[in-house]
């Protein structure tokens, strides 16, 4: 099952076997809480405004809001997706799940460990199948060690030291992005929050990671563009005012610029 179709809906958990052949490059947001396993082959996972290179045998979390796509699939890639609702864990681990969304980076797990999780996600998929007595609590309490264990190997990996006050800019300007790419478009609004001046965003931006600021702000608005057009039953008309252009002509003509596509048109070759 394609975990990118149209009329999925979670109950509580559910494991799905993917192959990597659904909606390359279209963004997806998670409604649901998203544990993949790879089993084989790897992608490059683009989750809110970072990239992950994903190799077999590594562990994410996704969580809900979040919007992520992939590219580079390699031929033979194989995933367990386990989807699950924040109701179906206790309330006393908010901690653990509040950790997770902190930290959003894959894991690559050793062999015993690597087998020692697919056990996990085997005997999740058991209960969810054959549904006996007090299943759910089961699989909650499999669930969470699960958390656990991705906890543990993210804590273990070797943390990236921020060595300067360039990097903490960057990393505050795409976490900024993120939260206000709706209502702020320019590079100025950035720079005003972050107490420096345009210019001296720019150049930090672009001498950290090669492209300009203004380009990581188009670049998650055509994010949020193309889940709409594919996923959303609003108008064009309706998604361009969302995004806060003038009028659906101005979002017409940005969207081509990047896509190439009429947004129209990207919708009738993309729509699911």
């Amino acid at each position: 099952m394609d975990i990118y179709t149209e009329d999925f809906k979670a109950n509580d958990f559910v494991i799905l076997e993917n192959n990597g052949k659904g909606s390359k490059g279209i963004p997806i947001r998670c409604a649901h809480y998203i544990c993949i396993l790879a089993l084989k082959g790897g992608s490059i996972r683009h989750v809110n405004q970072y990239n992950y290179n994903i190799r077999a045998h590594s562990l994410q979390l996704l969580v809900p809001g979040s919007i992520h796509s992939f590219e580079d699939t390699e031929p033979d890639s194989k995933f367990l997706v386990l989807l699950f609702n924040r109701d179906f864990l206790p309330e006393e681990i908010e901690d653990l799940i509040l950790f997770h969304k902190n930290h959003l980076q894959s894991v690559d797990l050793n062999s015993a460990e690597f087998t020692h999780v697919v056990n996990l996600y085997e005997q999740l998929n058991i209960e969810f199948k054959n549904k006996r007595s007090d299943h759910k609590d089961i699989a909650s309490h499999i669930l969470i060690q699960l958390l656990y264990i991705l906890k543990r190997e993210k804590l273990a990996k070797p943390k990236e030291e921020i060595k300067n006050r360039a990097e903490q800019i960057t990393n505050k300007f795409l976490s900024l992005v993120e939260e206000h790419f709706i209502e702020h478009k320019s590079v100025k609004s950035y720079a005003d929050i972050l107490d420096i001046t345009p210019k001296h965003l720019s150049e930090t931006i672009k001498n950290n990671l090669g492209k300009t600021a203004l380009s990581f702000i188009h670049k998650r608005i055509i994010k949020e563009s193309q889940y709409l057009l594919c996923y959303s039953n609003m108008s064009i008309k309706q998604i361009g005012s969302y995004l806060n252009f003038e009028n659906s002509s101005d979002f017409g003509r940005f969207f081509k610029r990047y896509k190439e596509l009429s947004p129209k048109s990207y919708r009738l070759n993309f729509h699911h």
